[in-house]
């Protein structure tokens, strides 16, 4: 089996991951940021000078792993960056939406600022449940930059594959 190995090695240096995951864990909450490191896809980068609102969407998924079972979920959300110009002030809008909530949000004058906002749209925090506070947890992160169906039955997404990060708990310092 040395020439398995071999092959798997080459196609992980071939295909390097699409996106980072950062996390930082306090001892009563999460924070999550993340940085696609692959160009945009054409449509989204022809798209913005138009003036069209362009959107990637960041699906966030915490689990706890378990000894016997799945692992059982925690959190889930969908964090969306979302940049769209104003014609009012002839600035693009940036905004990073979670489950409907704006997390933040800066303008900027120049497209390839924009650009660079929505590989790295900045960090999704939220509180941890006090019974899972000293877990383990488990964090995927993935983009998508579009979806369509095709024969409205099949769904179609274009985007990166899941990167998934183990997160160790907090280790309280001793008194």
């Amino acid at each position: 089996m040395p020439g398995l190995a071999t092959v798997l090695i080459a196609a992980m240096l071939v295909n390097p991951t699409s996106l980072v995951v950062e996390t930082q864990r306090g001892l009563d909450n999460l924070s999550v940021s993340f940085q696609l490191l692959e160009p945009l896809p054409e449509a989204i980068s022809a798209a913005l000078p138009s003036g069209a609102v362009v959107r990637i969407r960041y699906p966030i998924r915490v689990r706890v792993p378990r000894r016997f079972w799945s692992d059982k979920k925690l959190w889930r959300g969908d964090a969306v960056a979302h940049a769209g110009f104003d014609p009012v002030t002839g600035r693009y809008r940036c905004e990073l939406v979670l489950d409907g909530v704006i997390v933040s949000g800066t303008d900027f004058e120049d497209p390839v600022d924009v650009r660079a906002w929505l590989v790295n749209p900045g960090e999704i925090r939220f509180a941890l449940p006090e019974g899972r506070r000293e877990a383990t947890l488990r964090v995927r992160v993935r983009a998508i930059y579009s979806s369509s169906t095709k024969l409205l039955i099949f769904p179609s997404v274009n985007g990166t594959d899941w990167v998934e990060t183990v997160v160790p708990p907090v280790q309280e310092e001793p008194e």
